[in-house]
């Protein structure tokens, strides 16, 4: 007969895998045991704060450590109901008690309940490092009043905690969108006029909206793909000369099939132009394209030209915005901390931004062209907008954190979702081959990140997180 798990002993083998751990492994697993209740359930809960806090105290946060922002983004799940092992129903929407408020407001006290497809999840990032997901919610479209009211509940719990928000930081979604424009009366203008940056509601600080760096320089690229003489969508003209997504890949076929010694050593491939939905997602491969590789190829195929085919410098405009865009990738890919306000690399980032700024005024300025060509000549108004909320929002935190920090400012290589994107990415590996997980796994599985993220493994004279 078949042996099966069922048959064979299960306290031995707990004891012995108990057995196996260290003592520091062991303090912190009866110490969280009771505290992982509320994490597995949505919501923003007060007990979760305080593991948050003892967990900072725990490794050493310093004050600086606790001054940071506020990271929220999206997450697909199944659309499933489930049941709890205390029988309660899991896998309808759950915003809080407002929300259902409201909702019985406008269905005039008829319960209508909702199936989640997504999970809203904040998330807190320090100075230091210090990351720690604080809440989340089931939903199935997030709305931008829904956003305001738990990150502003968010940030009076925090602060409460004694962690100092300065900034949120999100990606470019029109709700995310909508609910930064929302404290600026959605004038762009007006929000450019104070740099995307409030008054905090609950201190005396100033608070500041950034947008997503890796994101929005995935969009600049998008918005350059999009750009030809005919026929599509963009068509980049600045000072009367074009800018081109065909210049780029010109450039690369030239130095492919023609040039003497190819830049084989380069990054630039046949990906990074044959771009498919995926593969457009990814930053790493829009980062490539503003990258020194791409604007040493694009030199050398404008000197090419110049030499065979007379070409002034038709390329000119476009070998522009490479150089204006690289220095956002490369400005934003920094590890050293920006110390005070008057760092080369802020300098570079109000450069830039007006760069773009003045492009725009051209092509607003121009009389001889209509509307439309006017609308397709310069990027998007939402790309406009995240361009000027990621430089102006993150100078006006950096400004915040120096001026309570004197010599010590943010790190701007940090300055991203990538944490919670890697969170994400552990949570769906955590379900094996199932990528997107049910409301009750989604529970667990942020339980285990955080607990597996407080285990620090020694091994001789090194430790690893």
């Amino acid at each position: 007969m078949k042996r099966t798990m069922g048959d064979i002993p299960q306290g031995p083998v707990k004891k012995k895998r108990w057995d196996c751990l260290s003592e520091e492994e062991k303090r912190l697993l009866r110490c969280n045991k009771n505290k992982v209740n509320k994490i597995k359930k949505p919501g923003l809960h007060c007990d979760v704060i305080k593991w948050m806090d003892e967990e900072a105290q725990r490794q050493g946060v310093t004050e600086r450590g606790r001054h940071g922002f506020i990271v929220f983004d999206e997450m697909k799940i199944q659309g499933r109901l489930q049941l709890r092992p205390d029988f309660e129903i899991v896998g309808l929407v759950d915003l809080g008690e407002f929300y259902q408020s409201m909702r019985s407001l406008q269905t005039g006290g008829v319960p209508k309940a909702e199936m989640a497809t997504h999970v809203f999840q904040l998330a807190f990032q320090g100075c230091e490092g210090f990351f720690f997901p604080f809440a989340w919610f089931p939903i199935t479209e997030i709305q931008p009043i829904n956003i305001y009211l738990h990150h502003w509940d968010s940030v009076f719990y925090l602060t409460e905690h004694r962690f100092f928000p300065h900034a949120c930081l999100c990606e470019g979604s029109q709700a995310n969108r909508d609910f930064i424009m929302g404290h600026f009366k959605f004038s762009p203008e007006y929000a450019i006029m104070n740099k995307f940056t409030v008054d905090n509601m609950y201190d005396s600080s100033k608070y500041s909206f950034i947008m997503d760096p890796p994101r929005t320089i995935e969009k600049l690229r998008n918005n350059l793909e999009k750009s030809s003489l005919r026929g599509t969508a963009r068509s980049f003209k600045f000072n009367g000369k074009h800018i081109l997504w065909s210049h780029l890949k010109e450039a690369y076929l030239h130095d492919k099939t023609n040039a003497r010694a190819p830049v084989t050593s380069c990054k630039i491939g046949d990906s990074h132009f044959q771009l498919t939905p995926a593969t457009r997602m990814r930053n790493h491969l829009a980062a490539d394209i503003f990258s020194d590789d791409m604007l040493e190829l694009l030199y050398n195929y404008q000197e090419f030209k110049r030499d065979q085919k007379g070409d002034d410098d038709s390329m000119g405009l476009t070998r522009e915005y490479l150089f204006a865009a690289n220095l956002f990738v490369k400005i934003f890919a920094d590890t050293k901390p920006i110390r005070t306000m008057e760092d080369q690399r802020l300098m570079e980032l109000d450069a830039t931004l007006h760069w773009f700024l003045d492009w725009r005024e051209d092509v607003m300025g121009s009389e001889n062209q209509t509307p439309k060509e006017r609308n397709k000549a310069y990027i998007s108004d939402k790309l406009h907008l995240d361009l000027c909320s990621m430089a102006l929002g993150y100078k006006s935190y950096v400004h915040t954190i120096t001026t309570q920090f004197p010599g010590r400012g943010p790190v701007s290589a940090s300055t991203n979702l990538v944490a919670l994107e890697n969170m994400f990415g552990c949570i769906r590996a955590s379900d094996g081959s199932n990528a997107n997980p049910t409301v009750l796994q989604y529970g667990s599985s942020v339980n285990g990140y955080i607990r597996c993220c407080s285990l620090k493994i020694r091994n001789e004279n090194a430790s690893r997180k």
